[in-house]
């Protein structure tokens, strides 16, 4: 039977047992991970390759074995190279499964495939691999482990939002792995840390940890928990790639592989990041120094807001009911406004001239007895909103139960005293960091990020490259899509000495332009712009106009060294046309004070 129909054997039964935060592995994906993670071991630290006897000396755990494709990748990687050795003795991969593999899952089917497929493999139906290949749950039947056990930890272990484990695992797990398996974990942490905690304990001096992980393993508790602790510790990340899952699963995943001196004089490999080398990778998953991306700058603060926080849905009216309340007395207008989300805003051809789908009723911050002089307006938030209120938590939110969760007080303040008719607006979470204008009389949701000013140089600059090589870096992602979240990625960013005399935005007129012609919001027209396959003359131009306001904003820098001419290159979140790779980290350098200047 020839492998890849065995690496389709595990797959098939995978894909039909999936089990609580469980996402099976396709062959590709476990290739990749098996080939980098075998790298530092199958050689001496003088480069020269191991001999047999020091391959089978091997120890390598897969601790949510699954069906059992990352060890039969490994003995198939494994043969390979001892066969470029010379070693083509036909019982090597039985004596590969035998002495180096090691697996534990919870799915008694599983295992069975695991250990039929490896025999298979090994030449020898007969093959028992079953005293390595075992039905437990690894967290708690190696957890003990009093002493290194293993040369290599790897696999795809389950993932689950840490809020998730008590619902779906019971109270006596949660407690476990908060308590007992660590001492006073963060019960947010997603399943898959405790997976790389375990590997931790049984990995021996110079042992390498290779997982798949969702990307918030480099985010909040759960990297708090997991990597922050696991890098204090002196273990090294030495390769972090992310990508899109290819198999149903709508997730982004890292394949992240660590090397655990643990007091050796041992080496790791040179880190790289993405398919690119870098001086080093944080536990942020990032090859800056987060520390160094920590200082804020106040006159950032009152420069950017996330949109309005409604707390309850009665506010929203439809286009019928905000027509009929206007009817019934004009007045209403005060306190009725049309209400846009980030969606609407970026698949608008025109964003400054929107159709409202939806309107909000807002009182502001006003007392309740001005309210009452719009009685039409409050009866129905009085009816829509004060039930769910009077069951929230929060004290605030019940006592002025007809204002919004979050109304922004300084934002609006700061529009009404700048008298300002349009402000710059970006969604929170988007494919593209486009941030384009809107006007003032309406109420933007949550999901969107406002910029109150009228300053043309903020649009040239918040559109840049430069700007964008700082929010990929210091912002944190869902999937494919951008995070702009303000307190990491705004109010950390040094803007240029002074502001621009004569900004360049040409980019915008002629984006603007595109948009209203071709009928297409801002997230279309920015598809076309990124598409390497587009050669329309417009499209064309659009890409100069942004190289020339690069080619400025990297001047009022005083960064004229630096190319601005972008181009078309692989990222996470597929073909993007940007700056070159490393003019981005020479930018972010430059920035975060990592280099004088």
């Amino acid at each position: 039977m020839n492998y890849a129909h065995l690496a389709q054997k595990a797959y098939a039964y995978e894909t039909r047992s999936r089990g609580v935060g469980v996402h099976y592995t396709p062959l590709e994906v476990a290739r990749r991970l098996v080939r980098d993670a075998l790298a530092p071991l199958v050689y001496r630290p003088d480069g020269t390759p191991k001999t047999l006897e020091e391959i089978l000396s091997l120890r390598i755990l897969d601790p949510a074995l699954g069906a059992g494709i990352f060890l039969l990748e490994t003995c198939a990687q494994l043969t390979d190279f001892l066969a470029q050795q010379g070693e083509n003795a036909p019982d090597i991969p039985a004596r590969i499964a035998a002495n180096c593999l090691f697996g534990a899952d919870i799915d008694p089917g599983a295992v069975a495939v695991a250990r039929e497929i490896l025999g298979e493999f090994c030449g020898f139906p007969d093959l028992d691999p079953g005293r390595n290949l075992i039905c437990a749950d690894s967290l708690k039947h190696f957890g003990g482990a009093s002493s290194p056990q293993f040369d290599l930890v790897l696999g795809n272990p389950p993932f689950l939002g840490g809020r998730k484990i008590r619902r779906a695992l019971g109270d006596d797990y949660f407690r476990f792995l908060t308590h007992d398996f660590t001492d006073g974990a963060s019960g947010n942490a997603d399943l898959c840390v405790y997976f790389f905690l375990l590997a931790s304990r049984l990995l021996k001096p110079g042992g390498v940890c290779a997982f798949l992980a969702t990307n918030t393993i480099s985010e909040g508790d759960s990297r708090t928990s997991g990597l922050d602790v696991l890098l204090a510790d002196g273990a090294v990340i030495y390769r972090a790639e992310t990508f899109p899952w290819p198999g149903t699963a709508a997730v982004e995943v890292t394949a992240i592989h660590l090397f655990f001196p643990k007091g050796s004089n041992l080496s790791a490999p040179a880190p790289i990041l993405n398919g690119k080398p870098v001086p080093k990778i944080f536990a942020s998953l990032k090859h800056l120094d987060p520390g160094r991306l920590l200082h804020r700058f106040p006159e950032n603060e009152t420069l950017c807001f996330q949109g309005c926080v409604l707390a309850a849905k009665g506010f929203i009216l439809t286009p019928a009911e905000a027509r009929d309340l206007l009817d019934a007395d004009p007045r209403n207008r005060d306190v009725i406004f049309p209400y846009f989300t980030g969606d609407d805003v970026f698949s608008a051809p025109d964003p400054m001239r929107m159709t409202p789908r939806r309107y909000v009723i807002s009182f502001g911050d006003w007392p309740l007895d001005r309210a009452e002089e719009y009685p039409l307006p409050l009866k129905i938030v009085r009816e829509r909103v004060k039930p769910v209120r009077e069951n929230v938590r929060r004290k605030a939110h019940r006592k002025y139960w007809w204002h919004f969760g979050d109304k922004r007080p300084a934002l609006m303040k700061i529009i009404r005293e700048q008298k300002l008719e349009k402000v710059l607006i970006q969604t929170r979470h988007s494919k593209y960091l486009a941030p384009t204008w809107v006007p003032t009389d309406a109420i933007y949701s949550e999901s969107t990020i406002l910029f109150p000013t009228r300053s043309e140089s903020l649009l040239a600059i918040l559109n840049s490259g430069i700007h964008e090589a700082w929010v990929r870096e210091t912002s944190s992602s869902i999937g494919k899509e951008l995070r702009y979240s303000p307190t990491d990625c705004f109010f950390t960013f040094p803007f240029p000495p002074s502001e621009l005399t004569r900004p360049d935005t040409r980019f915008h007129a002629l984006r603007s332009r595109l948009c209203r012609e071709w009928g297409v919001g801002l997230t279309t027209l920015m598809n076309f712009l990124h598409d390497p396959q587009e050669r329309r003359q417009e499209i064309e131009e659009l890409r100069e106009t942004f190289l020339q306001n690069d080619a400025q904003i990297l001047a009022a820098y005083g960064w004229t060294d630096l190319s601005p001419a972008r181009e078309f290159h692989e990222t996470p979140r597929g073909i993007r046309f940007e700056l070159p790779f490393d003019v981005q980290e020479e930018i972010l350098h430059r920035l975060s004070g990592e280099w004088d200047q």
